[in-house]
């Protein structure tokens, strides 16, 4: 009989199974039971498929042209990416997630790790699997979940539970577990949280294929050759938590937005508008992490495969952080006549705000400021609570509307997209509705 060891079951991991082909499903359930497959930016890659499509050999990250043939022969569906569905649908499975621990950590848009150490529950695995039951009722997205004494075998019985449909989607990786060296075995090095291909390949070349090769290594050996990251994933798989969850998100380093173009754009007037329209998303964000950025930097790229390849960065530090649109768009602009070269045909531009400065408490006045600096401040902490009240923003810089909507040759390709209108009418179970928070304009 297994000993219910509170050590055993003190964290917990769930993961929406094939997270963006699940929220496609949810608003067309047309799709139950179909091929599916999702695509990034501009329809180029293959960035998440159902199990159907799986089974055909289709792997992640594939570029859509050199399966589109096959994908079409099978009777796949195909969906253009849609994130701020999918960043809605994640809240409502989070927030669900929250009523069932008192310690959670959202990890990713698909995946968070909880607090199972709780005397109160008898039977984890029972308690997980009515939450995974709720989360399918009033979400209608499927959920795996792997529980375990560190996150790095929560991670490892997440994956058993989706492969396995004896455990109806929760595993309890317990001691009896991950102590079994033959069970242990089938779990390559590569499939680690933690490990990943390049040091995986690295220890292939050393006979080490699979965990318990890896965790009967000294551990002097291991952090000698992978140093204290891989040190701290052996431990993690002997069964000691070195990663406790976090309550909290840490505070973000760095914000980019970026886009690849639907089309190349040779004109200075075009290329500003997309990266300006990239540079205001970005000061959005980061005024509502509660920061202010002491550093931006503007890049832009032509096509890498194309005969006449051109990249070019340049940053900018700012004397003291800032926050507001006008300070980014007019260094952004500045940056951006820099590294532009007429005739080029741009196919990616993209910002990127870092050295951030917290502003929560307060911030630094420079000397010689004026109040039109924190009135305009103010004005905009406002246009931020409209922006985000909104389906879509209802205000934004005058700058962005130089270049008409219908002649914005930089917007991405998203022909496969779900129509906005047919999203609005499949509301979600129990009354739920769908909340767009916008992050481009």
């Amino acid at each position: 009989m297994r000993k219910d060891n509170m050590k055993d079951r003190r964290i917990a991991l769930a993961d929406c199974n094939n997270f963006f082909v699940s929220c496609e499903r949810r608003v067309d359930t047309r799709l139950d039971g179909r091929p599916v497959v999702v695509l990034s930016g501009n329809d180029g890659c293959v960035i998440s498929r159902s199990n159907e499509v799986k089974k055909m050999g289709v792997p992640m990250g594939a570029p859509y042209f050199k399966f589109e043939k096959m994908l079409a022969y099978n009777g796949v569906a195909v969906r253009s990416a849609n994130h701020k569905l999918y960043q809605s649908i994640s809240s409502e499975v989070m927030s669900l997630i929250k009523k069932y621990t008192d310690c959670q950590e959202v990890y990713s848009i698909d995946e968070c790790f909880f607090n199972m150490g709780i005397a109160a529950i008898s039977d984890p695995v029972e308690y997980c699997a009515k939450l995974r039951v709720e989360i399918w009722k009033k979400c209608r997205i499927p959920v795996s979940i792997g529980i375990a004494p560190t996150k790095t075998l929560a991670k490892l019985g997440t994956e058993y539970a989706k492969k396995h449909r004896e455990t109806n989607g929760v595993f309890w990786m317990d001691i009896l577990r991950y102590k079994d060296e033959k069970f242990m075995a089938q779990f390559p090095c590569r499939d680690v949280w933690g490990i990943g291909p390049r040091v995986a390949n690295s220890l292939g070349l050393l006979g080490i294929h699979n965990v318990p090769q890896f965790t009967a290594k000294d551990d002097v050996w291991i952090k000698d050759k992978y140093g204290l990251p891989g040190l701290n994933t052996a431990w993690e798989l002997r069964g000691f938590s070195v990663s406790p969850i976090v309550n909290a998100r840490k505070p973000q380093k760095s914000i980019m937005v970026s886009r690849s173009f639907g089309e190349a754009i040779t004109e200075f007037a075009q290329l500003s508008d997309a990266l300006l329209s990239f540079t205001v998303s970005a000061a959005s964000q980061l005024r509502r992490t509660g920061q202010a950025a002491g550093k931006i930097q503007v890049y832009v790229m032509t096509n890498r495969f194309g005969q006449d390849y051109y990249a070019n960065a340049k940053e900018h530090i700012f004397s003291s952080p800032a926050t507001l649109d006008s300070d980014f768009i007019r260094v952004a602009l500045d940056l951006l006549r820099q590294i532009y070269i007429a005739g080029k045909q741009y196919k990616k531009c993209g910002v990127v705000l870092s050295n951030f400065t917290n502003t929560t408490m307060g911030a630094q006045m420079n000397l010689f400021a004026d109040e039109s600096e924190e009135k305009l401040k103010t004005l905009t902490a406002t246009v931020d609570h409209l922006n985000n009240e909104g389906m879509s923003p209802v205000m934004k810089p005058a700058v962005l509307f130089e270049v008409p909507e219908d002649k914005k040759k930089w917007k991405s390709k998203s022909e496969f997209r779900t129509d906005e209108k047919e999203l609005m009418k499949n509301t979600s179970l129990d009354g739920l509705r769908f909340q767009s928070h916008a992050e481009d304009f």
